[in-house]
């Protein structure tokens, strides 16, 4: 019994078999002068064994032997013309010594003559994936674990599996794992989907987990990259029919398609639903995402006091009073919610923002909690005081649930403080073709690009953003930095 399958030969002797084991653990320690030396006492004592002749030959070159390494292979080709494991130990020592070619040509000698063995097939796959012919060797694997039994080939699965994790083919995932008799056609098509998502193939994800939805993590995924792959229409229906029931229960449903852009499906199922404190919150969103901000505001106020959803409503109720221009409503319904709420506090600094009143609402938040440091370097910058949001943003210790846009801002006014402009630059630019929108980001670029003496490039992003912003502040400081160049 070799790697776990039967191998007919000559018997080996205990003594023999006892230096074997010596070598092996040897090796698997990275001793390969005493493994070379352990596997030389076995073939001195069974000189007939391809299987010792081979490991031998392949330690002799890995301890820097090379010349008895291929006087050992030589006689074991001599000796066993037929055997695999000596073609497959040619194979692995060729390609180590940099000659893939010919560590092809042994493999598939190896592979003829033992087709049912899965270690040709491994090594081979790992020779052309470190060539960069990532799809052949994952074509062959998936060949030979087709051809095998059912329960046969784990080893080449594994390694199909593993190649295709690591390359990010999730089409090469799924049907590796389609093979895999062990796993459920749910979770090969949950863990296929969630490759292909994070490797920026929505749409291949949908089609992965396509009627695989019965369980909830499968429906969630799926939604998810049917939204990602701007196949909104498509699950907009499904939500709004029987066939969405295993997406959750209606209000989850309605809250989905609200989400998506579709509040005229999700209002239907809203005013069909029970009555709940969750209910009208979600009828008032619905209507205020349409812009219908007179009805939404009548849903959202009827949230009662103690509700999960009474913060958010009173948010929602605040954008809504804003909206139709009643700056002092709109802090009324923030009135009644405890402002140890960041978002709510948020929320008044930006009305008192839009009154002009800066000093309250600075006084809302502490700026020795990072946090709140983020909030105020908002703040600074949406009133024109840039060089103080740029110091507050430097402050920032961001947080791994931070979004993008606070890690960017406050990875660039860092390399900024540590003087590295450059890095800096690096950084907005790149936020900057993420999120074109972010149009203070993009103001800042235009300012280290000037500082850094980056003259053409300062100017050619000003007046691309320029057209753009609608904010008298930050179009003040645009013009600014422009007539400075």
């Amino acid at each position: 019994m070799v790697d776990g399958a039967v191998e007919l030969g000559p018997i080996v002797s205990p003594y023999a078999y006892e230096w074997f084991i010596r070598g092996e653990l040897s090796a698997g320690r990275g001793d390969h002068e005493e493994a070379a030396i352990a596997f030389e006492n076995a073939t001195a004592a069974s000189n007939a064994d391809a299987l010792l002749m081979a490991r031998l030959a392949e330690e002799l070159d890995e301890s820097g032997a090379s010349r008895r390494a291929d006087r050992t292979l030589a006689l074991a080709r001599r000796s066993h013309p037929e055997s695999a494991r000596v073609a497959l130990a040619e194979g692995r020592i060729l390609h180590r010594r940099g000659d893939d070619q010919g560590a092809i040509s042994a493999l598939v000698r190896a592979r003829r003559l033992a087709p049912t063995r899965d270690e040709p097939v491994v090594a081979m796959a790992e020779v052309l994936h470190e060539r960069g012919h990532r799809r052949r060797a994952n074509a062959i694997l998936l060949e030979h674990v087709m051809m095998m039994p059912e329960g046969h080939a784990g080893a080449a699965r594994r390694l199909s599996i593993d190649l295709a994790r690591r390359t990010g083919d999730a089409d090469t995932l799924r049907r590796a794992l389609f093979l895999d008799p062990n796993m459920p056609s749910g979770a090969r098509a949950r863990a296929a989907g969630q490759l292909a998502l994070e490797t920026g193939r929505p749409a291949l994800a949908a089609r992965i987990l396509d009627g695989e939805t019965s369980s909830r993590r499968n429906a969630a995924l799926w939604a998810r990259a049917l939204v990602e792959s701007g196949a909104r229409t498509k699950l907009a229906a499904v939500l709004s029919s029987r066939e969405g029931a295993g997406l959750g229960t209606d209000l989850q449903r309605a809250r989905l398609l609200v989400t998506i852009g579709e509040a005229e499906r999700a209002l239907p199922m809203l005013e069909a639903s029970e009555p709940s404190p969750a209910l009208r919150y979600e009828r008032g969103h619905a209507l205020w995402t349409q812009g219908r901000y007179l009805p939404a505001a009548a849903r959202l106020a009827d949230v009662p006091f103690g509700a999960a959803d009474f913060e958010v409503s009173r948010l929602a109720l605040a954008d809504c009073s804003l909206a139709l221009g009643r700056r002092g409503a709109a802090a009324e319904s923030l009135s009644t919610v405890p402002h140890g709420s960041l978002a709510v506090r948020t929320k008044l600094a930006e009305i008192y923002l839009e009154a002009d009143a800066m000093r309250p609402a600075l006084r809302l938040f502490d700026p020795t909690v990072s946090a709140e440091r983020a909030v105020l370097a908002s703040l600074f910058e949406h009133a024109g005081r840039f060089e103080e949001a740029a110091a507050y943003y430097a402050s920032v210790v961001v947080e791994s649930n931070d979004g993008p846009a606070l890690r960017a801002r406050a990875s660039a006014e860092r390399l900024v403080s540590r003087g590295s402009i450059e890095a800096a630059i690096a950084t907005l630019e790149h936020w900057a073709m993420i999120a074109p929108e972010d149009l203070y980001a993009r103001v800042r670029l235009v300012e280290l690009l000037r500082e850094h003496g980056r003259v053409e490039a300062a100017r050619r992003e000003g007046r691309r953003v320029f057209e753009l912003i609608g904010d008298r502040r930050l179009s003040e400081r645009l013009k600014e930095l422009l007539a400075g160049l």
